[in-house]
C-alpha cells in the first residue's frame, strides 16, 4: 500500500518523503484553519445561519482539496476566499440588497463559467498572455498584502488618525505572541530548517499558553477581552459530534443556490456573476503563480498548462455554492506547507482529512489564533517578496509603473482585485504612451476592457 501511494503521488520521484508531506499538510492546515471560524462570522452578517456555514466551509473545502490532491496531484489548499466572502456579505447582500440565497446562486453560475474557462484551457492561455512583470508584481503585492493583514489581525499595527496606521504596542499580548513566533521561525529559517514555518507557529502557541498561565497565576493582569484572545487548551472533551451544524447545512443552505437560479437573468445579477468571476479568476491566478514559484522543481510553463490545477478551485467553488458558502479559492496560506517541504498532492489530501476531522475536534483549534498564524504569513510574505527580482525593472517605465501600482495598491487598498485592475489598465496605457501598442498581447486588450467594467462596480 505504501509503495502504491508513493507511485500515485510521486513522493520519492519529487524528492519528498511521507514525513515532509505530513508536516506540510499539518502546517498548511494550521495556517488555514482560521477560515473555519471566520467565514461563518462574515457570512453570518449577510443573514446566513452560522452553524450551516461552519459545516459547509469544512465540507466544501475538503472536497476541493481532495480534487486538488487526487486529481491535480499538487500541494495546495483551498477554502472560501476571505475577500470573496466579504464581497458576498457587504457588497452583494448588504449594499445591493440581494438575499443571501440569490448571492449563492450568483456564485453557482460564476463557478460554472469558471469551470468552462479552466477545463477548455482558455484560462491558462489568458494567464500565459499576461506579461511576466505583471504576474510577478502580483506575487510580490500578494505577499505584502498577506503580511499586512496578519500584522493587523495580531495587533502589531493598529489604526491611527495622524498616520493612518501605527505600531500596536507590546501592551497587547498578541503582539508579543506574534513576534515570539516570528523570531522562532527566523531562528529555524536561517539554520535552513525546512519546518521553520510550522515551528514558528508552535512557538507562538506556546508563548500564548505561558501568558495565559501567567494571568491565572496572578503574575500579571490583563483585561478579559485580552485573555479571551489568547491561545488556550480546549475545555472539556476535545471530541464533539457535529450533529447540529450538519443538520443546519442540510436543512438551510444545501442546494439553495439551485432553487434561486431563476432570478439570475436580471441585470444586477449578471453584474454580480461577472464580478465574482473576475475576482476569482485573477485573484486565484496570482495565488497559483505565487505557489508555483515555491516549487523549484516545476517549470512555470508546465504549471500554467496544467488545466487540472486551474480547474480544482473552480470545481471547489461549484461545490461550495451547493453546500452553502461563498467562492472557494486557492489559499496563499497553504504555501506554508510547500515551504515546510511538501511537494505532492498527498499534502492536499492530508489537509482535506484534517479539515473533516476539525468538525469533530474543533475545540483543539482554540490554540490557533491570528497571532499564532502570523509567523507563517510573514514567512510567506518573505518568500514571495523574493520574486521582485524577476520583474523587468530595466524594461522601461511602461513595465515599472504597472508593477509598482500592483505592489503598492494591493496592501494599501486591501483589495487584490483592485491592485491587479490598476496594474492591467496602467500597462495598457503606458504601452500606448510608449508607442509599443503592437507588443501588447491581444488578451490584454480584453482584460483592460473587463478591468474598466470592474471599476464601474466599485
Amino acid at each position: 500500500m505504501k509503495e502504491k501511494i508513493d507511485q500515485f503521488f510521486g513522493i520519492t520521484k519529487s524528492g519528498s518523503t511521507y514525513k515532509r508531506e505530513l508536516t506540510g499538510g499539518l502546517t498548511a492546515f494550521l495556517a488555514m484553519s482560521y477560515v473555519i471560524f471566520v467565514n461563518p462570522i462574515i457570512l453570518g452578517q449577510a443573514g446566513m445561519p452560522k452553524d450551516a456555514v461552519f459545516m459547509s466551509t469544512i465540507v466544501s473545502s475538503a472536497l476541493a482539496m481532495l480534487i486538488m490532491g487526487l486529481w491535480a496531484r499538487f500541494p495546495l489548499g483551498l477554502a472560501p476566499c476571505m475577500s470573496m466572502n466579504a464581497f458576498f456579505a457587504y457588497s452583494v447582500v448588504l449594499q445591493m440588497g440581494k438575499t443571501w440565497q440569490e448571492a449563492l446562486a450568483c456564485v453557482l453560475v460564476s463557478s460554472v463559467l469558471f469551470i468552462l474557462l479552466a477545463i477548455s484551457g482558455i484560462r491558462s492561455k489568458i494567464i500565459r498572455s499576461i506579461p511576466v512583470s505583471i504576474k510577478q508584481a502580483g506575487t510580490v503585492g500578494l505577499g505584502i498584502f498577506i503580511a499586512f493583514v496578519s500584522f493587523k489581525n495580531s495587533g502589531i499595527i493598529v489604526p491611527d488618525e495622524g498616520m493612518f496606521i501605527t505600531f500596536g504596542g507590546f501592551h497587547n499580548p498578541n503582539v508579543i505572541i506574534a513576534f515570539f513566533g516570528i523570531l522562532t521561525a527566523a531562528f529555524f529559517l536561517v539554520r535552513k530548517n525546512q519546518y521553520a514555518v510550522f515551528l514558528g507557529m508552535i512557538g507562538a502557541a506556546i508563548c500564548g499558553l505561558f501568558i495565559r498561565l501567567g494571568v491565572s497565576m496572578d503574575w500579571f493582569t490583563l483585561s478579559e477581552s485580552a485573555v479571551a484572545s489568547l491561545p488556550q487548551l480546549p475545555a472539556g472533551s476535545p471530541i464533539v459530534v457535529p450533529t447540529v451544524p450538519m443538520e443546519a447545512m442540510l436543512n438551510e443552505t444545501f442546494l439553495v443556490a439551485v432553487k434561486n437560479l431563476d432570478k439570475m437573468l436580471s441585470a444586477d445579477s449578471i453584474i454580480v456573476i461577472l464580478t465574482f468571476l473576475f475576482l476569482d479568476f485573477f485573484g486565484t491566478a496570482t495565488t497559483l503563480s505565487a505557489a508555483a514559484t515555491q516549487v523549484s522543481e516545476i517549470k512555470s510553463e508546465n504549471f500554467e498548462d496544467n488545466t487540472r490545477i486551474y480547474s480544482a478551485d473552480a470545481i471547489g467553488s461549484f461545490f461550495g455554492s451547493l453546500f452553502g458558502t461563498s467562492s472557494l479559492s486557492t489559499y496563499i496560506e497553504s504555501v506554508s506547507g510547500i515551504i515546510a517541504g511538501a511537494r505532492t498532492g498527498l499534502m492536499s489530501v492530508i489537509v482535506a482529512i484534517l479539515f473533516l476531522l476539525s468538525a469533530f475536534l474543533y475545540p483543539v483549534l482554540s490554540l490557533v489564533t491570528p497571532a499564532v498564524t502570523t509567523p507563517a504569513m510573514v514567512l510567506i510574505g518573505i518568500f514571495m517578496m523574493q520574486n521582485i527580482t524577476k520583474i523587468k525593472w530595466d524594461g522601461g517605465f511602461e513595465e515599472i509603473i504597472p508593477a509598482f501600482l500592483i505592489i503598492v495598491m494591493m496592501p494599501l487598498t486591501g483589495s487584490i482585485a483592485l491592485g491587479l485592475v490598476l496594474g492591467f489598465l496602467s500597462y495598457e496605457l503606458c504601452m500606448i504612451f510608449a508607442k509599443r501598442t503592437g507588443e501588447i498581447p491581444p488578451v490584454m486588450h480584453v482584460v483592460a476592457l473587463i478591468s474598466v467594467a470592474y471599476l464601474f462596480t466599485l
